[in-house]
C-alpha cells in the first residue's frame, strides 16, 4: 500500500482483493445506500483525524485523501487502502467523531504491523501452492474438451469443485491466524496508546447494538472467509480487557 507499505500491487492483490476492488471499482456515483463517498462536514472531520494519527504514528505527510462508506466494511472496524480509508456504512451518524477515533487508530496499527512483518507479501505466497496453483485443473477440461465433449468438461469441473474448495479453505487457514494475531495486538496497542480504555469502551458499545454482522461473527453463521479474517468483538474486548 502506498501510505502503509513498500509493495502496493501485491498489497491489493492479497487482502482478499477488497481494498483494491472497493477503490477501483466502487469509487463511482450513483451506488448510494451499498457505498457512498465521504461528504459533509463530520465526514471531512473524520479524514482529517485520521491523518493526523498517521502522522503521530510515524508516517511524514498526511496520505489518506479519500473516504468511503462501505457496507462491506464490518461494524467494529474501519479498512486502510491506497490513498484511503473505507469505514462501514451502517455505524454512519452512530459513532461521534471521538468514538471513531480509536476505531481508526486500531486500523492503523494493525496495517503498521502488516506492513512491518510483511504478512501480505508472506500470505500471498502462502496462498499459491493452496490457492493459485490448485486452480489449474479447472481450466484443463475446457481447454482440452469443451469442444469435444462439453458435457464430460463440466462435470470433471463440477466434481472438482468440492476438492478445490477443500484444498484452498486449509490454505486460508494457514495464514488466517496471524491476520487475527495481529489485530488482536493492534487493539492492545491502540487502546493503551489513547489510554482510558477508549478503544474497549466503544467496542462494548458497538457489541450492545446487536448487529447483525457483529453477532454472526460470534456464531457460525457469520461466512467462513470472515471468521477465517478477523477475531470477534467478544475476542477483541476479552483481549484488551487481559491487556489492561
Amino acid at each position: 500500500m502506498d501510505c502503509l507499505g513498500n509493495n502496493p500491487k501485491s498489497s491489493l492483490v492479497f487482502i482478499i482483493l477488497r481494498e483494491g476492488f472497493l477503490y477501483r471499482k466502487l469509487v463511482m456515483p450513483g451506488v448510494s445506500g451499498f457505498l457512498e463517498p465521504f461528504s459533509g462536514d463530520e465526514d471531512e472531520s473524520l479524514l482529517r483525524m485520521a491523518n493526523e494519527y498517521t502522522r503521530e504514528l510515524g508516517f511524514n505527510e498526511p496520505q489518506i485523501k479519500r473516504g468511503l462508506w462501505a457496507w462491506t466494511v464490518p461494524s467494529d472496524q474501519c479498512w486502510l487502502s491506497t490513498q484511503g480509508i473505507i469505514c462501514p456504512l451502517g455505524m454512519r451518524g452512530v459513532l461521534t467523531l471521538e468514538e471513531w477515533k480509536p476505531i481508526v487508530v486500531a486500523a492503523i496499527f494493525y496495517h503498521k504491523k502488516m506492513t512491518e512483518r510483511d504478512l501480505t507479501n508472506s500470505g500471498f505466497r502462502s496462498m499459491i501452492p493452496y490457492v493459485f496453483l490448485p486452480m489449474i485443473p479447472f481450466f484443463i477440461p475446457v481447454i482440452f474438451l469443451v469442444n469435444t465433449n462439453p458435457l464430460l468438461a463440466i462435470a470433471l469441473v463440477i466434481a472438482y469443485t468440492p476438492v478445490y474448495a477443500v484444498v484452498a479453505k486449509y490454505g486460508f487457514t494457514r495464514y488466517s491466524p496471524l491476520l487475527r494475531a495481529a489485530m488482536l495486538e493492534a487493539d492492545a496497542e491502540a487502546n493503551a496508546f489513547l489510554g482510558n480504555n477508549t478503544l474497549l469502551d466503544v467496542l462494548k458499545r458497538i457489541d450492545r447494538f446487536g448487529l447483525d454482522d457483529v453477532e454472526n461473527l460470534k456464531t457460525q453463521k457469520a461466512p467462513t472467509s470472515r471468521k477465517l479474517q478477523r477475531p470477534s468483538i467478544t475476542r477483541r474486548i476479552e483481549n484488551i480487557s487481559a491487556t489492561t
